[in-house]
């Protein structure tokens, strides 16, 4: 692949950010009078390739085409790398279920990845998890032991989900990119604070949600672990002084329905993430793009799940992320 300049890559971001979808185009996707409908306009937008209705698979080719681009234009794509290996952690959850309990994975897999399927497969078929990155070792061995001794397939997700939220603050500081690790910080916090908050709803046992929080530099471990321990309202009493990161909103949207939560927690990210528009020398536009990409596909996400269900284009439309633009 020939060398590309910072300027190069952002130049060619341009255009493709005034391709970004606008209101009237989620409005009119969030209008369609079945998922059939739907996945024909979405193609009419460029929007994935696979004939039918299966909406789902196209929003896995428009994610493999943004990822695609992003590595093949970036000057230096080790930028992406707190974001991008969550698709390793993804790729070898679907595979460690896969293998333990015999079902199909190779469909769940997400490109691109910096590890690929078969050394995922001997990582877990021989136990070598040696030949996984450095960051991903301790929680994919620590996953496979609870899967096969214990079949508690949450525990070892959240194993999972925490060794890719160390990994993703390590790589971040590795960066040395301010605004990378701002970014990660914000992602990092909220992932932990579902989780705190999910496991105090549920009674979780210290063990239980020490396994599954991580530092995240906005407020300790040790604090969301005993803020969980004690209920939901001590982990939203916690939040609260995350002033930081918005943490006193985000516990009043919590109050009105986890679903605002999480619509919260995506909108703080990305606005964080407005402020790679205006830097005009360094990889934080392409940043930027990737996340509002992100952000669109879950859109599209939220849609298709409005016209499946029925739901009506109103109450969809209630329940999508901030734009980018």
């Amino acid at each position: 692949m020939p060398e590309k300049s910072v300027g190069f890559a952002i130049g060619n971001l341009r255009a493709r950010e005034n391709k970004l979808l606008k209101k009237n185009d989620l409005s009119g996707f969030a209008a369609a009078n079945n998922v059939t409908e739907l996945a024909r306009m979405l193609r009419d937008k460029g929007i994935g390739r696979t004939d039918g209705a299966d909406v789902p698979a196209l929003l896995h080719e428009d994610a493999e085409e943004m990822w695609k681009y992003l590595t093949d234009n970036a000057p230096d794509t080790a930028a992406f790398a707190p974001f991008l290996c969550e698709n390793d952690f993804h790729n070898y959850k679907a595979v460690l279920k896969g293998i333990i309990r015999g079902r199909e994975y190779e469909s769940l897999l997400i490109l691109p990845a910096s590890v690929e399927l078969p050394v995922l497969e001997k990582a877990v078929k021989e136990k070598r998890f040696d030949l996984l990155p450095d960051y991903m070792r301790k929680p994919a061995a620590e996953a496979y032991e609870v899967l096969v001794q214990s079949g508690d397939s949450q525990l070892a997700d959240c194993i999972i989900d925490a060794g890719c939220m160390s990994a993703q603050t390590q790589l971040a500081e590795k960066s040395k990119n301010t605004v990378i690790k701002d970014l990660i910080t914000v992602s990092v916090f909220y992932k932990n604070i579902k989780a705190a908050l999910r496991a105090a709803k549920t009674g979780r046992s210290a063990q239980f949600i020490e396994s599954t929080l991580t530092e995240t530099g906005v407020v300790s471990k040790k604090a969301m672990v005993t803020a969980a321990l004690g209920g939901e309202e001590k982990v939203l009493e916690l939040l609260c002084k995350a002033v930081t990161v918005g943490g006193a909103e985000a516990a009043e949207a919590y109050k009105k329905s986890p679903g605002d939560f999480e619509k919260y927690a995506d909108n703080r990210l990305l606005s964080t993430a407005k402020r790679c528009k205006y830097i005009t020398i360094g990889i934080e536009p392409l940043i930027g793009y990737m996340l509002a990409r992100k952000a669109q596909i879950t859109d599209l996400q939220i849609i298709y799940s409005g016209v499946k269900t029925g739901q009506g284009s109103e109450k969809t439309l209630e329940r999508l992320r901030e734009l980018y633009g």
